[in-house]
């Protein structure tokens, strides 16, 4: 989970609301409308479409899990739920692209957007620097997200189900990836600090997968090595 910089709204959703009185604003069908062909337009990479906009805009991750997404497995996701704040349904601040959540699956198994449903987050807020609330704890075979804050941990596991299976061991084979490729240049301050970065940044306009929990563990190797 990494903070999401929203930029300005895509012109095609300004235009778009401002076809709609105030009055009707809170009704039922007015983002269901404007959704209808986000995927189909996202494929064709047509300019101001508000899926490509978004996914762009986090650099092909999902916005809660941190998993690859694009036009074709991701879901528009309403941070404040539509059916309690409909005058929210076509605010640009309040849109982000999540991932398929296990889709189909059982309720149990299902994460993010999946799990969330309608359900409201009071603690996890997607604008601000929420990594630095995060931990991740690494076991043999999977990696677990936590938060030291028992609220924001409360709603990782309840609300958007993070530590389901699936991606506890996601997690972990990136990160064996990740050292087993550090491993063999060799576990320099400089190695260490390279890789960082590059987790840090985008590469052809992405985020690669998991790339905060990267961060998280390479910034304990540094400070191991006595460099804040």
């Amino acid at each position: 989970m990494k903070k999401i910089i929203k930029t300005k709204e895509p012109k095609s959703l300004t235009a778009y609301r401002s076809t709609i009185s105030h009055k009707n604003l809170e009704d039922s069908n007015i983002y269901e409308d404007f959704k209808e062909k986000t995927k189909e337009q996202c494929r064709e990479d047509r300019a101001e479409n508000l899926r490509k906009q978004l996914l762009q805009e986090q650099g092909y991750i999902c916005c809660y899990c941190m998993s690859r997404i694009d036009c074709d497995n991701s879901k528009i996701e309403h941070f404040k739920p539509q059916t309690k704040y409909r005058k929210l349904q076509i605010e640009y601040q309040n849109l982000f692209i999540a991932c398929s959540g296990g889709e189909g699956q059982k309720h149990k198994n299902q994460f993010c957007d999946g799990k969330k449903g309608e359900e409201e987050l009071h603690y996890i807020e997607l604008l601000t620097s929420i990594e630095k609330k995060i931990v991740y704890k690494k076991s043999a075979k999977a990696i677990a997200i936590h938060s030291k804050d028992k609220n924001i941990d409360n709603e990782l596991n309840s609300v958007l189900n993070l530590n389901v299976d699936i991606l506890q061991k996601n997690r972990k084979h990136v990160y064996d990836r990740v050292m087993q490729n550090l491993k063999s240049k060799g576990y320099t301050i400089a190695n260490i600090q390279k890789i960082l970065t590059y987790y840090q940044e985008k590469h052809n306009g992405k985020f690669e997968p998991y790339c905060e929990m990267i961060v998280y563990f390479l910034r304990k190797k540094l400070q191991l090595k006595g460099k804040k």
